[in-house]
């Protein structure tokens, strides 16, 4: 089953700089990269290929030790060589630093280093590696470092294990995780992974889960931010590109990688494509803003239930009296008959209006819940549900084959909000 797809002229309204911002339109619905875009990684390649790289036995030496602790093979261990030795070059994707549970922005933006990787060798670039790099500090550009999941009670939940105790972390997961066919799995490959060090951890993870040719890692940076943790090892290795959020720059700037922009996605589940479709919204009001609850609750229902059954009465009553007259034409005279249909109505419509008002109340409350819940799972936190969310969650959900069938689904040089529907039909 392949997922279905809906693309948005939407995307992230900010670089991997700045990843405190939202989603917004794009200018001129500019959808995929044009080719010219590749012009600027074949101009840098030239640049670094003439750039002579001194071995660094330290930084090598540090590489190869956190990939042998995160469990890399030899075809790990040869991409990382091809780069420390000048061999070759890498397209660099920055990863949260400190944090354990993979998040979808982090995922995504490695499928887009895999498929952009595999396009610039198609291009006749050399051999390219993809490089998950551990560089982006939480608090640094409003970053929150949550990934989260949703628990049984619908409450978002923070999953993001910081490193320390294990066994506490994972169960507590256990109570947290919603019970699904999937949840001993997902159990079972955690705690395999499980380090106290959360960036192996998450190291670990990735390669079980993400088991591509050409992909290694680096040990995470230290007490340096993100930009300047690019530029200096942009003086040690040849860094080509660099996977961040948001729209590519023109040019090469100077001293790091060329940019190029991650895919983005949301996950619309089930449930949430079920409400959509009973209060006739569609992704794209929730995500870009124009869906408010409260005014989705007022478009659903009749603006004022009271008194739509007092108009009604008052016509039924009219028409009664009129059909009356009719037959004192004919010169039938029904008086108590006509007196007690007309008794009876009024003192029931009377009972109605006031059952019709809470009935309408309620359906007014039920709709806007739907429109919060809708909201919250499109927009958790008010913020872009790729920089919220875990890969967990829908691992738990969905099983291992959710990872290559979103793969499959999405496109990696398409500047569109890319919103995935993982709903059987």
């Amino acid at each position: 089953m392949l997922y279905r797809v809906e693309k948005l002229p939407l995307t992230t309204a900010h670089e991997y700089r700045g990843r405190s911002g939202t989603l917004a339109r794009l200018p001129s619905r500019r959808t995929r990269l044009p080719k010219s875009a590749y012009t600027n990684f074949q101009l840098l390649s030239r640049r670094l290929a003439r750039n002579t790289f001194r071995l660094d036995a330290d930084l090598e030496g540090r590489a190869c030790e956190f990939l042998k602790a995160a469990g890399g093979g030899k075809r790990h261990f040869d991409a990382l060589r091809t780069l420390t030795r000048n061999d070759g070059f890498a397209v660099v994707v920055p990863l949260l630093r400190g944090v354990a549970a993979p998040r979808m922005d982090e995922v995504l933006r490695l499928v887009t280093g895999i498929e952009l990787a595999r396009e610039l060798r198609a291009r006749k670039l050399g051999r390219v590696s993809v490089v998950a790099w551990p560089m982006i500090p939480v608090g640094e550009a409003g970053e929150s470092g949550i990934s989260a999941i949703y628990l049984r009670s619908g409450v978002l939940q923070d999953i993001g294990f910081v490193g320390g105790d294990t066994e506490r972390y994972l169960r507590q997961l256990r109570s947290d995780l919603p019970g699904t066919g999937f949840s001993a799995l997902l159990l079972d490959q955690l705690t395999r992974a499980a380090d106290p060090d959360a960036n192996l951890f998450k190291a670990r993870l990735l390669l079980r889960w993400l088991d591509d040719e050409g992909v290694t890692l680096l040990p995470p940076a230290e007490g340096q931010d993100a930009n300047t943790s690019l530029r200096r090892m942009f003086e040690k290795l040849p860094l080509l590109a660099v996977v961040g959020q948001g729209l590519p720059t023109a040019g090469i700037p100077p001293g790091e990688p060329v940019p190029f922009p991650a895919m983005s996605s949301t996950i619309v589940e089930g449930k949430v494509e079920a409400w959509l479709q009973r209060l006739g919204l569609t992704a794209e009001d929730v995500l870009s803003g124009n869906a408010r609850p409260d005014d989705v609750a007022r478009r659903a229902m009749p603006e004022d239930a009271g008194n739509g059954v007092a108009a009604f009465k008052e016509r039924v009553l009219s028409q009664l009296l009129r059909f009356e007259l009719a037959l004192n034409d004919l010169g039938f005279r029904p008086a108590a008959e006509i007196r007690n249909a007309l008794n009876g109505f009024d003192l029931g419509a009377d009972r109605l209006r006031p059952r019709a008002v809470a009935e309408a109340t309620r359906e007014g409350e039920t709709q806007r819940a739907q429109a919060v819940k809708i909201v919250q799972h499109l927009l958790p936190e008010g913020r872009p549900q790729q920089e919220v969310m875990s890969l967990l969650h829908y691992l738990d959900f969905y099983g291992p084959e959710f990872l290559p069938r979103l793969r499959s689904a999405v496109q990696a040089d398409d500047l569109r909000h890319q919103v995935v529907y993982v709903a059987d039909k």
